[in-house]
């Protein structure tokens, strides 16, 4: 079994990768069962799509050179959990991760901003799942203006919601998920360059795949973005 260290990965050299689970109603055991393979509970209070009730993570950090064969061995465990959810009827999705960009701001707190993703076209694909690329846009709970949060909105940003954890305060996140990388690289760069209000800061992760235990299970649209 690959070495998963829950929500945080270890200190040191090589990439970062990451796996999250998004379930519906799992059960203790099955939490459990996916702890014991590395993976812990990362809370949610507010979901997208709707329906989920628990989202786990597991991260680990990978040489370069290792990448291939861990990843390998990534696939035999969600193999593993695939089945397990299927017999034990709860669906669930999976998302393998590489983060690999991560910027943190001084947060601006003024209501007014302009159009800083001008220029850009957002493209909804009716696709749900298989983006190459998502972005994280983090901001303190309670903090975004409803002009800001309909403004990302607006460019087929989504938006999830945390709690207070050990690990991290609350939080809204508004998230993207682009067919590409390279678009969701300019998204990423423009968003650090020109930050918005309230923002504290923003991750671009490249997506490797993802899985679902049941066929037809909602998941993020994937969004065309083009410049």
């Amino acid at each position: 079994m690959p070495t998963l260290h829950g929500i945080k990965a270890p200190e040191g050299k090589g990439v970062v990768l990451e796996v999250h689970l998004d379930i519906q109603q799992a059960s203790a055991a099955f939490a459990s069962w996916l702890q014991d393979l590395g993976f812990e509970p990362d809370p949610f209070t507010m979901f997208h799509p709707a329906g989920y009730t628990a989202h786990m993570t597991g991260r680990a950090r990978v040489p370069k050179r290792s990448m291939q064969a861990f990843l390998q061995e990534i696939e035999g465990t969600l193999d593993a959990v695939m089945r397990r959810a299927r017999r034990n009827n709860t669906p669930l999705y999976a998302e393998v991760e590489i983060a690999t960009s991560t910027a943190r701001f001084e947060v601006r707190r003024a209501g007014r901003f302009s159009d800083v993703l001008s220029g850009f076209r957002f493209e909804r694909t009716g696709r749900q799942g298989g983006a190459k690329a998502d972005i994280h846009l983090e901001f303190d709970a309670g903090t975004v203006p409803a002009l800001l949060r309909e403004y990302l909105k607006s460019k087929c940003f989504y938006w999830v919601a945390t709690p207070s954890t050990e690990h991290f305060g609350a939080e809204e996140i508004a998230t993207l998920q682009t067919s590409t990388f390279v678009a969701a690289r300019r998204v990423y760069e423009r968003l650090v360059t020109r930050t918005l209000p309230f923002a504290t800061g923003i991750h671009l992760e490249q997506k490797l795949f993802m899985r679902a235990s049941h066929e037809g299970l909602p998941m993020p649209e994937v969004i065309n973005v083009s410049h």
